[in-house]
């Protein structure tokens, strides 16, 4: 190859939005990172069952890949006619949870988790950490402390609570699926612990409002919902309620960065869903970087330089890591799936 190429695919590899080569993982923060694993005779077993049950009814115009297949793994028990022991196999390809040694590459599952848990939200000390679990009837928030191993409940049923985010003073802001009136639908709503504890109070209205996450100064609250056409759509809200809920950008699994001004989301482009932030009441949008594949579930690591983040091939996904200009980008786990990253 001559200079003159060298020098023009350099300079491609380094242009805003294009992805260049790999970095160090001795850069990346030592904090602990939290994912749901799946090994790799797991992730292929997934993508086999995923592939067995596509249907026409599932997948919509309009619906991503990584919608889809999630749409179609959890409700395949039922509609491939599996038994109760295949149902008991195939809950194996939930994955466990696990804690990731980002820079040696290492996966520890976390004793204490069942099959399916998904974990949500470090609080500031990484002291507690907050997950998702069907434990019962409905599926629960619930604290695991770290210096004592103990695991608590936080929320209690009869309705579900699938996701959630610690906020100041130890507040929660947490979501709450339910039967709607007619008892033919799910409708989900976002609460809000009161100050000092207590009761939890009405944030949104929802009916399809989810995944929520509170920023580091407390003012603002974003999460997913649907746009008026049916797609997911991120949405803010001031946490002291001061202005109502609006829809800020088409996309989904918004988090803050560390600093509280940005937020990280997967923006959905004509390309597919890719990696993006802006501010949280909608301006300043910018992606961040442009991979080759559907991306999801960002987390901007603890120091504020990096991005974590599920690749999705048709099924398989893997955990990557992207710097936070969009330029440099590599994998963080090779030897199987994780997602639902928690740094």
């Amino acid at each position: 190859m001559s200079r003159l190429a060298r020098l023009a695919l350099a300079a491609l590899a380094l242009a805003p939005g294009c992805i260049g080569s790999g970095f160090d993982l001795g850069e990346l923060p030592g904090e602990p990172l939290v994912v749901v694993y799946r090994t790799r005779e797991e992730s292929e077993r997934r993508v086999e069952l995923l592939q067995s049950a596509k249907s026409p009814a599932v997948r919509r115009e309009n619906t991503s890949t990584y919608e889809a297949n999630y749409v179609r793994l959890e409700s395949a028990v039922e509609r491939l006619g599996l038994g109760r022991s295949a149902a008991e196999k195939a809950a194996d390809l939930l994955g466990r949870m696990s804690v990731v040694d980002a820079r040696a590459e290492q996966v520890e599952p976390l004793e204490f988790a069942f099959r399916g848990d998904r974990p949500l939200d470090w609080s500031p000390d990484y002291e507690k950490l907050l997950f998702a679990s069907l434990r019962g009837d409905a599926v629960q928030l619930f604290e695991w402390h770290r210096s004592t191993g103990e695991v608590r409940v936080v929320t209690i049923g009869p309705e579900d609570h699938p996701s959630g985010s610690y906020g100041p003073d130890g507040r929660l802001v947490v979501s709450e699926q339910m039967r709607s009136a007619d008892g033919k639908s799910k409708v989900s709503r976002l609460l809000l612990s009161a100050s000092g504890g207590g009761a939890l109070e009405p944030l949104t209205d929802g009916p399809h409002d989810a995944k929520p996450d509170w920023s580091p100064d407390g003012r603002w609250v974003v999460y997913e919902t649907r746009d008026p056409s049916g797609l997911p759509a991120i949405a803010s809200v001031p946490a002291d309620r001061s202005a109502p809920p609006r829809i800020v950008a088409p996309g989904r699994d918004p988090s803050f960065a560390p600093e509280g001004g940005l937020v990280v989301y997967s923006a959905r482009t004509r390309v597919g869903y890719r990696l993006a932030e802006m501010h949280p009441d909608g301006q300043g949008k910018r992606p961040l970087g442009a991979g080759p594949r559907e991306e999801h579930d960002p987390r901007v690591s603890p120091d504020g330089r990096f991005v974590v983040y599920v690749s999705d091939d048709e099924g398989r996904q893997q955990l990557r890591v992207r710097t936070r200009d969009g330029r440099k980008d590599r994998p963080l786990i090779w030897n199987g799936d994780g997602i639902t990253p928690v740094w």
